[in-house]
């Protein structure tokens, strides 16, 4: 037997069990994460038991309200995500088509996840034949290009018909509300330039409020109407994936805004082997997102589990 194979310090253990302890951590309990990755609750508890007796650590301090990792669980914690994270590319790796083919992608700005960066070279190591082409824009002008075949998918909002509805969020005011506090004062409004669905919300909320508006910035791009908001230049509405942690959002009394749902969309004559697998990564992108997760309602399932650990 090589000393590889009789190392005393060999991690003798299922992925299973791995991600019981990663959704432990992140939902911040047993039960919680027993329902995310359907198992009992007992048999959690056992997994993390008997993790725990092959490491002779301790990697969880559970009290009846909290729990909290150990030193030991802090440094087992990041390397489980990273073996998680290699063992899920190895397997879509090997079950991804083997054609080499260019994959178009379309995002909506205000839709584009905090973290797509890490989606799209996760995507790229899990599926080294598909190269990737993302253009960012507004939803009806990549809707158009989408029929014109200059696109393969787009990511934006209810611009289109006959899309696929991944997930809805709400729709959230944010800006700096110290000016509304006076009576019927005016609202300045950041927005985009039309056409811009939001834009339409903003102004039927507003007038159906009898709150006096007027556009005091029309934005060109999601990036300028933030940067707007964090100068306090005004109000505006953005989906709550889109709020950051330096955008205020006002205690002012203003109109309660509906959800927006979150829409791919595909040429209905489209067979590109790439596009559903790429809104599956999506999804489970947006799904690991602990900020936004208690926030959106899925409509979709997935077609296959995909798995992004930190």
């Amino acid at each position: 037997m090589s000393k590889a194979n009789s190392s005393q310090f060999k991690l003798e253990t299922d992925l299973i069990s791995l991600r019981s302890l990663v959704a432990i951590v992140e939902e911040g309990s047993f039960s919680a994460a027993a329902k995310r990755i359907n198992r009992t609750q007992s048999a959690i508890s056992l997994q993390i038991a008997k993790l725990e007796e092959r490491l002779n650590a301790k990697l969880l301090e559970r009290t009846s309200r909290t729990i909290v990792l150990t030193p030991a669980g802090e440094t087992f914690v990041s390397y489980a995500r990273r073996i998680l994270e290699l063992a899920d590319e190895a397997v879509l790796a090997v079950t991804a088509p083997e054609e080499a083919t260019l994959l178009r992608v379309g995002f909506a700005e205000y839709l584009v996840p905090e973290h797509l960066h890490t989606l799209l070279a996760r995507f790229r190591r899990a599926h080294p034949n598909c190269d990737l082409s993302l253009i960012l824009g507004t939803g009806t002008p990549m809707l158009e290009a989408l029929e014109r075949g200059e696109l393969d998918i787009v990511f934006c909002g209810p611009d289109g018909e006959n899309g696929q509805v991944l997930w809805e969020e709400p729709l959230v005011w944010t800006g700096n509300g110290e000016a509304l506090q006076k009576e019927n004062a005016s609202v300045d409004l950041v927005l985009m330039h039309p056409p811009c669905s939001y834009r339409q919300v903003a102004f039927e909320a507003l007038t159906k409020a009898a709150r006096p508006w007027k556009v005091s910035i029309d934005a060109n791009s999601v990036q300028a109407v933030q940067s707007a908001i964090r100068a306090g230049l005004g109000i505006s509405i953005l989906p709550i994936s889109a709020i950051h942690k330096d955008m205020p959002v006002p205690d002012a009394d203003l109109p309660k805004l509906p959800n927006t749902s979150v829409v791919s969309y595909q040429r209905a004559d489209s067979t590109h082997p790439y596009a559903q697998r790429f809104v599956d990564f999506l999804l489970a992108c947006i799904e690991d997102s602990v900020e936004t997760r208690e926030y959106i309602t899925f409509k979709h399932n997935r077609q296959q589990p995909v798995k992004l650990a930190s």
